[in-house]
């Protein structure tokens, strides 16, 4: 009977805190199944996916209403995804989970220090956004296709959304933390659907998990979007760009040790 109460109010943070604000919300999925109800691994990342189809599409939705979404940029990481994720699924057989979680930790702790330092330089130059009208330069296409390769690798391999990597790497390439969180979210959308479909094949679906959970995170991706055009734009930078070179360090440094 808890788990009809407990549920849903998690995924209601999930959708409001996680997807609206962070642009992820797959490893929060993965860790709290496995954690606290005691979800065996395969189930927990087959429900992971199956609950973030519905709530990034949502996500995705009102960000792109709120105008936070780059598409330009977020076309090419959903192909690299796509092949990231195809990638990921295959590795999971082959490589162990203890040095793909190393591997991985040392990539989130290079990320949160490229996003540092890129925050610096976009202050110093006054840059708020990509630029969503020029063509897309050569550099930036090559970078978005290889964050979103990662991102998707992460999402094959253990069935967690790879915003991490999303969102760090549009944040490098130029994008404000909110556009970032908005394409990041419109990005998972895709990534989520191939993962999903993929790991049908490997792990078991809880159906019950996934209908009590998206109960609260499609309401929370609905309710954070819509809180966020109500709140000071520049105060939510200032604050959710630090909140967000935190996580992603302290996440590198848990997979890591």
């Amino acid at each position: 009977m808890l788990n009809y109460i407990a549920l849903p109010l998690v995924g209601l943070f999930v959708g409001v805190f996680i997807v609206s604000l962070g642009g992820g919300g797959g490893a929060i999925y993965v860790g709290i199944l496995m954690t606290l109800f005691h979800v065996s691994p395969e189930v927990a990342a087959s429900t992971s996916l199956a609950t973030m189809i519905p709530t990034t599409a949502t996500g995705a939705y009102s960000h792109w209403k709120a105008g936070n979404v780059n598409l330009k940029l977020g076309k090419y990481m959903i192909m690299g995804g796509i092949a990231g994720v195809l990638l990921g699924v295959y590795l999971s057989d082959i490589i162990p989970p203890l040095w793909y979680n190393k591997i991985a930790g040392i990539i989130f702790v290079i990320m949160s220090i490229q996003m540092l330092a890129s925050s610096f330089k976009n202050r110093k130059k006054g840059a708020e956004s990509a630029d969503r009208q020029a063509s897309v330069p050569i550099w930036k296409i090559v970078m978005a296709v290889a964050f979103g390769i990662l991102g998707g690798v992460m999402c094959g391999l253990l069935g967690l959304s790879g915003g991490g990597p999303i969102v760090a790497g549009l944040f490098v390439m130029g994008c404000s933390m909110m556009e970032s969180v908005g394409t990041s979210v419109f990005v998972l959308t895709g990534l989520s659907i191939v993962g999903f479909l993929m790991h049908l094949g490997l792990g078991n679906i809880d159906w019950v998990l996934v209908g009590l959970l998206l109960i609260g995170t499609i309401t929370g991706a609905l309710i954070g979007p819509i809180l966020l055009k109500h709140m000071n734009k520049k105060l939510l930078e200032r604050i959710l760009q630090p909140v967000m070179f935190l996580l992603i360090f302290i996440m590198g440094l848990t997979l890591i040790f």
